[in-house]
């Protein structure tokens, strides 16, 4: 995947601006606060349909303004893309794919794929479960087009089934419905979050070897709220997911809330056996996650054909230098765009260079 160029109108701090990438390494550079991360979640917009920031799409719009234009061309599958998205006040967001407006965001979804890595993923780690799940749906939906769609439906009869269940008489009719739609959902997403954290632990395995020189062995484990699931064997996993459902059934009932669900399952770090989040030093959860985004690049990888787009947001700065020179070592083989204050540090990297000022690209 390769981003050839972005222009961004009235998106937050930009009034009219495009901007040129090299296809290897770019440094976006300048004082904080002039927009240089403004750029990451415009391109990010393009791989999910929706900021990495904000749930409210009209945050994007800048200020004044009606409307946000974002175009963006891009390499992907061999092929050049043109791509639009429109997003206007009080009103549905709009996105075109080679001018052909695209229906819903399962079709724009796996079309541009980006791993994206700032500060905040420093946190995945020792943050609640709500980050690692966000973290590993997204790498999910950009390879599997139907797992973004489980999601999805998954969210809406989860909506549907809190509201049935604050109401003072609940229908037992359609709750059974909502609840045989979510069992088969729930085995769906687990089957998927299993087989990929199996995929992540693998490479996952070599790169803390290389990085810990020997010295420390990563486990990644699935915690579900249907108790723990070493190997998948989808007929057990059923009856699991059912049994919880049942048991679970009057309290939900009688205390109106959702108390079973994928929504509320874990992913879990060890080293050498120890859980990361709960002994693991600040330096090695901070590596544990570094890790974890770099298997998930060579992971896409693995699964696609093509390095995606490397969006490393001022991360360098919560790194020692030897871990910016592994990351640095692991990843010059794709397309990277830095943000950064100063780009001296990455001079020896033949980047090229873009300067932002108060949202100009200079």
């Amino acid at each position: 995947m390769i981003v050839k160029n972005i222009n961004l109108k009235n998106f937050r701090n930009y009034e009219n601006e495009k901007i040129e990438f090299s296809p290897s390494v770019n440094v976006i550079y300048g004082k904080n606060a002039q927009g240089k991360t403004n750029i990451l979640e415009g391109i990010y917009l393009f791989s999910m349909g929706k900021s990495n920031r904000t749930y409210h799409d009209e945050e994007l719009i800048k200020f004044g303004e009606n409307e946000a234009n974002l175009k963006m061309d891009f390499i992907g599958g061999k092929r050049e893309i043109s791509a639009e998205i429109i997003i206007k006040k009080n009103n549905k967001k709009r996105v075109f794919i080679n001018e052909i407006p695209v229906k819903k965001n399962s079709d724009l979804v796996g079309k541009f794929n980006v791993c994206y890595f700032g500060p905040e993923c420093m946190n995945i780690i020792k943050s609640g479960p709500s980050a690692r799940r966000k973290n590993l749906d997204i790498l999910i939906s950009q390879l599997r087009k139907n797992y973004f769609s489980y999601l999805s439906e998954y969210k809406k009869a989860i909506e549907s089934k809190t509201a049935l269940l604050k109401n003072e008489i609940v229908d037992k009719i359609t709750l059974d419905i909502l609840n045989d739609k979510l069992i088969s959902l729930c085995f769906e997403i687990i089957k998927y979050r299993f087989l990929y954290i199996k995929k992540i632990e693998e490479i996952a395995k070599k790169i803390q070897l290389e990085i810990s020189k020997e010295k420390e062995n990563i486990e990644i484990k699935y915690s579900s709220n249907f108790g723990i699931i070493e190997e998948f064997d989808d007929e057990k996993i059923k009856q699991k997911i059912k049994e919880k459902f049942e048991s679970n059934y009057k309290k939900e009932v009688f205390l109106k809330e959702i108390f079973i669900g994928c929504h509320r399952d874990d992913i879990e770090y060890f080293i050498n056996g120890k859980n990361v989040k709960t002994f693991g030093s600040s330096g090695q959860q901070k590596t544990v996650a570094l890790v974890q985004k770099i298997a998930e690049v060579y992971l896409i990888y693995e699964e696609i054909g093509e390095y995606p787009v490397l969006l490393l947001d001022d991360i360098m700065s919560e790194l020692d230098e030897e871990r910016q020179s592994y990351i640095i070592s692991k990843i010059k083989d794709m397309q990277i765009i830095i943000t950064c204050t100063d780009a001296e540090k990455f001079k020896n990297l033949d980047a090229k260079e873009i300067k932002i000022q108060e949202g100009r690209a200079l």
